[in-house]
């Protein structure tokens, strides 16, 4: 909680010092990612990495806020991806931010993985994990050296930060969300860095519109994206990008609520190489006034990847096929053997054209038989073929459904554990502010009977006060004259009534005296403001205080 106040502090007393000199806008406490679409955008969504970001590739993005490059805050960030298999993709990077307050340095870990639920509609799910250094960005904003400001002692933390996200996918069609912060610990301070109005959440809904617009070109798309993101202490931004996207260039475009509109373009070059910039204008409040953004994007491509395991039906049809070559080797064997065997036994009596007659009508006699038993045997290899072939396809069908129920299993008990985490969140909440409501309570009744137990008259203010010992309620009495006398009492108070006024008294019997006032009050400070103002204006003649103090 410290740390957050402090927070708050640098970002109230930063928003104060540049309305007053250049009249910049605060920046939100976000990444600026928003315009991420063809390479590096797993920093937008996690499970991008999946399909957005180029497999096996090594990609740099920067941005320079309000194009100063030293002046303003500037981001930058260095990925590298690649599928783990064909379900699933990772990537480890590193970035530096300025924020305008703070500069964070640190790395991030990236990964993802997708299943299909049913056919054609698929769930993903992903997260990437941030740890870096945050420091003081700028101490320019305090101008005047005479004023302490402890809160700005303790700049140098450690953060780490966890952004899940989930996908879901119905062909073309797809509906995500992504948690920028469920996690945001200080290591350094041991303290909860999420704000007390909640996390940063971002909703996505995406859909692909292959096109062919030319043999030269190839296979392209059409992408627009619609997000809205959350961000607690700030405004809320809503925007949307569309990317087209080509095996020889890519074009962009996009608005953000906040931050304004902006166009891109990129090529690619010698098969492997990419480049392109972006430029982006503020188009209302402050930033109409401000210089545009720019964004620079490089990517390295190391080519389309394989992967070298197998599923269970093709090892299965290896190992049959192998079988299958086997048996057949084997009865060639036999059939040579035979042959040479029905050579080797031929009968010496017998003239040489009858033996090579009888020996070629064995041989061809052989070859049928052989060619018979090959046949018969090519008959069952291919039946057992098939039935495994029809096994290792059950099993696997087995398999990807026990894999979807586990999914979804696993998802309904994600959902659940984060709705406790929120009705929890939610008692605590309430709790916290009962706890609240009962100690400003506590003070104010402190307060009430501080001023009640003792007041200390002014310097020639004219006081008195005494015990209730004659049933008198307790109060402030604003007196206007005492009588003994009933007949100078009676007309007293008639000139009063005369005047407009309400007189009211009460007789002090320890005294003697009816006491005349003219109003009754909870406490000192109405009685004096009262008196002061003569009423307003309504008597503007001495006025004292009589006060009767409760019997305990």
């Amino acid at each position: 909680m410290g740390i957050i106040r402090r927070y708050i502090f640098l970002l109230g007393l930063l928003g104060i010092t540049l309305s007053a000199t250049a009249q910049e806008p605060v920046l939100p406490i976000d990444l600026r990612q928003h315009n991420l679409t063809e390479y590096n955008s797993s920093l937008f969504s996690p499970v991008f990495s999946l399909d957005r970001n180029q497999p096996q590739s090594l990609a740099l993005w920067t941005r320079w806020q309000w194009q100063m490059v030293d002046g303003d805050p500037t981001t930058m960030f260095l990925n590298y991806t690649r599928k783990i298999n064909p379900s699933m993709a990772g990537g480890l990077g590193v970035f530096q931010q300025n924020t305008g307050v703070f500069l964070n340095r640190g790395g991030v870990l990236n990964y993802a993985f997708t299943t299909e639920i049913v056919p054609g509609f698929d769930f993903a799910a992903g997260f990437n994990l941030f740890g870096y250094q945050r420091q003081l960005a700028d101490d320019r904003f305090n101008v005047n050296s005479i004023i302490n400001l402890p809160e700005l002692e303790e700049t140098d933390d450690f953060i780490v930060q966890l952004a899940p996200s989930i996908q879901f996918s119905y062909g073309e069609f797809s509906l995500g969300m992504v948690v920028e912060n469920l996690i945001e610990y200080n290591l350094s301070t041991s303290e909860n860095q999420i704000s007390n109005n909640g996390n940063v959440f971002i909703g996505i809904l995406g859909y692909r519109i292959p096109v062919n617009l030319s043999e030269e070109l190839g296979p392209s798309m059409i992408q627009p994206t619609l997000y809205v993101k959350r961000l607690p202490d700030f405004e809320n931004q809503v925007g949307i990008t569309t990317l087209f996207s080509t095996p020889k260039f890519w074009v962009q475009g996009g608005y953000n609520s906040f931050y304004g509109v902006s166009g891109g373009i990129g090529g690619r070059f010698f098969k492997n190489f990419s480049i392109g910039a972006l430029i982006e204008y503020g188009i209302q409040g402050d930033l109409k006034d401000q210089d545009p953004s720019f964004e620079l994007v490089t990517s390295y491509s190391f080519g389309p990847q394989t992967f070298g395991v197998k599923n269970d039906v093709e090892l299965k049809m290896q190992e049959e096929n192998a079988k299958e070559i086997g048996l057949i080797e084997e009865a060639k064997e036999q059939g040579e053997a035979i042959d040479k065997q029905l050579t080797d036994d031929a009968t010496p009596t017998k003239s040489g054209k009858q033996r090579r007659l009888d020996r070629r009508k064995e041989k061809d006699s052989l070859r049928i038989v052989q060619k018979e038993q090959e046949e018969q045997l090519a008959r069952v290899l291919m039946q057992r073929k098939q039935d495994s072939i029809n096994a290792a396809r059950e099993k696997a069908q087995e398999a990807d459904i026990q894999r979807r129920n586990d999914s979804i299993m696993a998802a309904k008990e994600e959902a659940q554990a984060l709705a406790t985490r929120r009705r929890q969140d939610s008692i605590r909440v309430l709790e916290e502010a009962r706890k609240a409501d009962a100690i400003e309570q506590a003070a104010q009744k402190t307060k009430i009977k501080q001023e009640q137990t003792q007041v200390t008259p002014r310097k020639g203010e004219k006081y008195e006060e005494a015990v209730n010992e004659e049933g008198l309620e307790a109060g402030y009495y604003l007196i206007a004259n005492v009588f003994r006398t009933k007949r100078y009492y009676e007309a007293f108070m008639g000139s009063l009534k005369d005047r407009g006024l309400n007189p009211k008294s009460f007789y002090r019997a320890s005294r003697n005296y009816n006491y005349v006032y003219l109003g009754k009050y909870n406490t000192i400070a109405e009685a004096r403001q009262a008196r002061d103002n003569q009423l307003k204006g309504q008597y503007t003649d001495n006025l004292w205080i009589f006060r009767a103090v409760a019997r305990e």
